[in-house]
């Protein structure tokens, strides 16, 4: 009797153990995400602070700023390669998705508040959102959407590319020669 005591407390207290390691884990890998998505707040700030969406030409290499987010996430994944497989694909939606959804932000945000003045910053960073694009610059962030892809591809990850969908679509959406057709009042409705 007392030596089955003894064996239901020793495994009460492995249960709670074992629950406890489980939340520190879960903490573990939180913060992990965490920490990669400001990483990559503080590469987006740097690349973009003095970016000019407005260019000369058609590039057929991508931007700077997209082979750099591209390098700091596949050497992340790399070094952090132990994870058991849904915490490393959980780490690589959460670091795809915070890229895209940040140049979403930085290309719809509006660039000027109510009274017509700049903004300094965007919503959700240090720079302000983009003011000027022009075709070339579109065409130029659709090579780097496609360098987001082709990484997210390379990765094993199944549908990870899927992340970089919205701004895909709004890219294409910007560069279709039928927009401003489509945004006249009378096409409204």
């Amino acid at each position: 009797d007392q030596l089955e005591q003894s064996f239901d407390y020793a495994d009460s207290v492995l249960r709670g153990a074992n629950k406890a390691c489980d939340t520190q884990v879960a903490n573990m890998y939180s913060m992990v995400y965490e920490i990669c998505r400001h990483k990559i707040d503080m590469l987006i700030d740097f690349s973009l602070e003095n970016f000019s969406w407005v260019c000369k030409s058609v590039c057929d290499s991508p931007n700077a700023y997209a082979e750099s987010l591209v390098e700091y996430m596949r050497s992340t994944f790399l070094c952090l390669g132990p994870m058991d497989e849904g915490s490393r694909a959980g780490l690589h939606f959460s670091c795809c998705g915070h890229v895209a959804e940040r140049l979403v932000k930085l290309l719809t945000e509006e660039a000027e508040d109510a009274d017509g003045k700049s903004k300094r910053m965007s919503h959700n960073g240090n720079i302000p959102p983009v003011a000027k694009i022009d075709a070339f610059g579109l065409k130029n962030l659709a090579t780097d959407i496609r360098h987001f892809e082709m990484f997210a591809d390379s990765t094993g990850v199944g549908q990870l590319k899927e992340c970089f969908n919205e701004l895909k679509c709004l890219a294409t959406a910007m560069l279709d020669r039928d927009l401003p057709m489509l945004l006249m009042p009378e096409n409204s409705g």
